[in-house]
């Protein structure tokens, strides 16, 4: 869990960064990540299986290079195009890679030459982790370092050190390790922007996002601040796809799809509070915790052997109440909003409305029949992927709706005087 909220939260920095701080409403952060993901994945796998066989770092820095300069590039061609038009290219770049992913054969690494996608390639430190200052390879006693990790013998290893702590019984998995990695780049990433955005270029950001012609009669580069802001968030996000990368250590296509990177990045940048990284940090953390939450429900749907499976039951039974009975559900929603019109509150009536007016579109419209054609085993059936999503999109308006600015908003700074002034 720790490992993927490190991920989200860089992603989340990087579209803060983009949209909350310098004003670009980005909606291709995956176009960035996957530049990363791809790079260092393709660089760092071995030849035999299609790649470079670069070294780890050597790959990472070259990857985060890479999607700065075309960050940077991207600001060019885009400086005069107004913020929905920006933000049409950016999906339109992140779209385009996925389907360079799915169909193009350069970038497709792994033993099986034709497989779709990218696998094969190494982890970082994974060698140290299992095999401590010993190597494997083919020429040593360790093939790999999974031979490390299951001989008894070596009983120095950061694994074996981390698991006795742990009273795990056995060595840490490797996912630990990646964790830490994860942990220690988003502190480092952290410290480098809180620096960046305290500093005056910080506070040119935002004065280009709060009107670029003011901000360009004193005397400000527009394109230049831009420039550089899209090479830094690109970056982080580069390095987000590679710390992807190396915990899916393999993907396709499917990783870059909208409703599983974007549409959850977009909700921790709305809900956590735009232009202040703690909101990031919080946004990723309620996401994340919602997309493992709804994983073990997944599993719990299956088995009732396993744990949350009554509470799969319930959102079952809620779930097959609120489709087959539009009426009722529009009927209490049309209360709410009586009750919020008699009581003058606002956010009840809004509410209210909203549901009664999509409940009764539901009934008229769509009827028995839609229900029948959606559900062809006759049984009404939560699937947790989608009730997830309209949670969180559901969030993400009632964020906009009532609390537009998020849980932590942008917190003004006033610039630290010298000594001696008033």
């Amino acid at each position: 869990v720790l490992l993927t909220l490190s991920i989200f939260i860089l992603m989340a920095f990087s579209l803060n960064l983009h949209t909350g701080y310098t004003g670009m409403v980005n909606f291709g952060i995956i176009f960035f990540v996957s530049i990363g993901a791809i790079t260092v994945s393709i660089l760092t796998a071995p030849e035999r299986v299609f790649g470079y066989d670069w070294g780890i770092m050597e790959a990472t820095i070259v990857a985060m290079l890479l999607s700065a300069a075309i960050g940077w590039l991207l600001a060019y061609p885009t400086a005069r195009l107004r913020t929905d038009y920006f933000a049409i290219v950016t999906i339109s770049l992140g779209e385009i890679v996925r389907v360079l992913l799915a169909g193009e054969p350069l970038l497709r690494a792994g033993p099986v030459a034709s497989a779709i996608g990218i696998s094969g390639y190494p982890l970082p430190l994974e060698d140290w982790w299992f095999c401590g200052s010993e190597k494997s390879g083919p020429d040593t006693q360790w093939a790999s370092p999974d031979a490390c990790r299951d001989d008894i013998l070596l009983d120095s290893t950061p694994a074996h050190h981390i698991g006795e702590l742990l009273n795990l019984g056995e060595p840490a998995p490797y996912m630990m390790m990646l964790m830490l990695l994860s942990v220690a780049s988003v502190i480092i990433v952290w410290a480098l922007l809180s620096r960046l955005l305290s500093s005056p270029w910080g506070r040119v950001l935002k004065a280009i996002r709060e009107d670029e012609e003011v901000a360009q009669h004193h005397g400000h580069d527009i394109l230049t601040h831009k420039a550089a802001s899209l090479a830094l968030g690109a970056a982080i996000a580069a390095l987000a796809g590679a710390l992807w990368a190396w915990k899916l250590t393999g993907f396709d296509a499917s990783f870059m799809s909208p409703a599983r990177s974007t549409f959850l990045v977009w909700a921790a940048f709305i809900i956590g509070g735009t232009s202040n990284n703690r909101g990031m940090v919080v946004g990723a953390f309620i996401i994340v915790l919602m997309e493992f939450v709804f994983n073990v429900l997944v599993a719990a749907q299956g088995s009732s052997d396993l744990p949350l499976h009554v509470t799969a039951d319930r959102i079952d039974a809620l779930f097959e109440w609120i489709i087959t009975n539009q009426w009722d559900v529009a009927t209490i929603f049309a209360i709410t909003a009586l009750v919020g019109y008699i009581t003058r509150s606002e956010r009840l009536f809004d509410i209210g409305f909203s549901g009664a007016a999509v409940f009764l579109f539901a009934a008229l419209a769509l009827g028995e029949r839609s229900i029948n054609e959606s559900f062809f085993a006759g049984a009404v059936s939560a699937d947790m992927v989608y009730i997830k999503l309209m949670l969180i999109g559901c969030l993400m308006l009632f964020s906009l709706k009532f609390n537009s600015k998020g849980l932590l908003p942008e917190v003004p700074i006033r610039p630290s005087r010298p000594d001696g002034g008033e």
